[in-house]
């Protein structure tokens, strides 16, 4: 362990960013996605100065807006004044996802004596390969992992005109003859205003409204003058698979966000004075792994641990659940700290109109 393998993964896996390969393929589920790609919403990191591993407390501070109820029709006066209250939110983290995986004593040994040698530049070969290959397809499955426990977090907002936060149906119609103003993307569009949402709408979906958005550049002006493609590209669309498994959710659902609504939180714990070879024969660090994120590259964090069994050692698979006897070598354990914020649903006063809207409207697709 003395010359340190994982600032060589972090080289070898820059190496081999964007290669098209099955294995090297990792990509950001539609959710996850969104909150990785939007520019209003990169991850909170709960560090005091990035990279150093310290923790730090996150406040968010607001300010609900005055309403109507709360000014007067008569004159000015100075014996009638409201205290504009100021309310706080700390933000925490309270959730992890993880996996390990086992490695050969043979293996590691191999890759650092490849590590070792000078390597034309871009090229990974041998071990190298195998040991990034491995990397990014845990990074794979921690990412479909990650999306479905952030469905789970999702709070969905007051729709002010349905009244709800449940599902509202928005149906696509068929028919191209007439101008439907309260249903399809006029209706879309129409309750996002209505909402005092800004920004580009980040809508989220599966089923019928991903099929409608596939179909949008190959369309032109309907029947009765409007172009759909048009409307369409008013808001961004993402993919997702994992949304008919929250609760509630159908095969067919849509959920529009606002920018900067919903945001991804994160703590790195293997940064600074936290990473390198400590006691007891364990490295720590931080990989960035590049992820596919609607055609653009990003680059995800995650916490990694090479922890060394210098002796036979049992261990529990992580799938089967099974307890199996492995010989000297390492185990690669990668990890996130996470949780998701969104806008409070107190963010407006409670003669607010717009109480408890959040920033978050769901829909059911239909297409009749």
């Amino acid at each position: 362990m003395a010359l340190g393998k994982v600032p060589y993964l972090l080289r070898d896996i820059a190496t081999y960013a964007g290669q098209a390969t099955p294995s090297m393929k990792v990509d950001a589920h539609g959710l996850t996605a969104m909150t990785l790609a939007n520019a209003a919403a990169n991850p909170i990191v709960t560090q005091e100065v990035p990279g150093d591993g310290t923790d730090r407390e996150v406040r968010i501070k607001k300010r609900q807006r005055l309403t109507k109820l709360q000014t007067s029709a008569s004159a000015a006066t100075c014996d009638h004044v409201l205290t504009p209250a100021r309310s706080e939110e700390t933000i925490t983290i309270d959730s992890v996802i993880s996996t390990a995986l086992y490695l050969k004593d043979s293996l590691l040994a191999q890759y650092e004596r490849e590590s070792m040698k000078n390597q034309p530049v871009g090229t990974l070969n041998g071990v190298s390969k195998e040991l990034v290959e491995i990397m990014y397809s845990a990074a794979n499955g921690l990412l479909k992992g990650l999306n479905d426990a952030l469905w789970a977090k999702v709070a969905y907002g007051k729709n002010v005109v349905s009244g709800t936060s449940t599902y509202v149906t928005l149906n696509l119609p068929q028919a191209v003859g007439t101008q439907p103003l309260t249903s399809g993307m006029s209706k879309l569009l129409y309750d996002y205003q209505r909402n005092s949402l800004t920004g580009r709408p980040q809508a989220v979906g599966t089923g019928l409204f991903h099929a409608y958005a596939l179909t949008q550049p190959y369309k032109f002006v309907d029947s009765f003058g409007a172009n759909s493609s048009m409307a369409m590209a008013s808001l961004d669309f993402w993919p997702d698979e994992d949304l008919p498994s929250k609760s509630g959710a159908s095969a067919d659902s849509l959920v529009v966000f606002e920018p900067g609504s919903i945001q991804l939180i994160e703590r790195l714990e293997y940064t600074g004075d936290f990473g390198g070879t400590r006691p007891g024969a364990s490295e720590f660090g931080v990989v960035k792994i590049p992820v596919n994120v609607n055609g653009r590259i990003a680059l995800v964090k995650f916490d990694v641990q090479l922890k060394y069994f210098d002796c036979d050692t049992t261990l529990t698979d992580l799938y089967t659940g099974s307890q199996t006897i492995y010989s000297k070598g390492y185990a690669l354990i990668m990890k996130k700290d996470y949780n998701l914020w969104q806008l409070p649903s107190d963010s407006y006063d409670h003669m607010d109109p717009k109480r408890s809207v959040n920033g978050a409207l769901a829909y059911t697709i239909t297409n009749s």
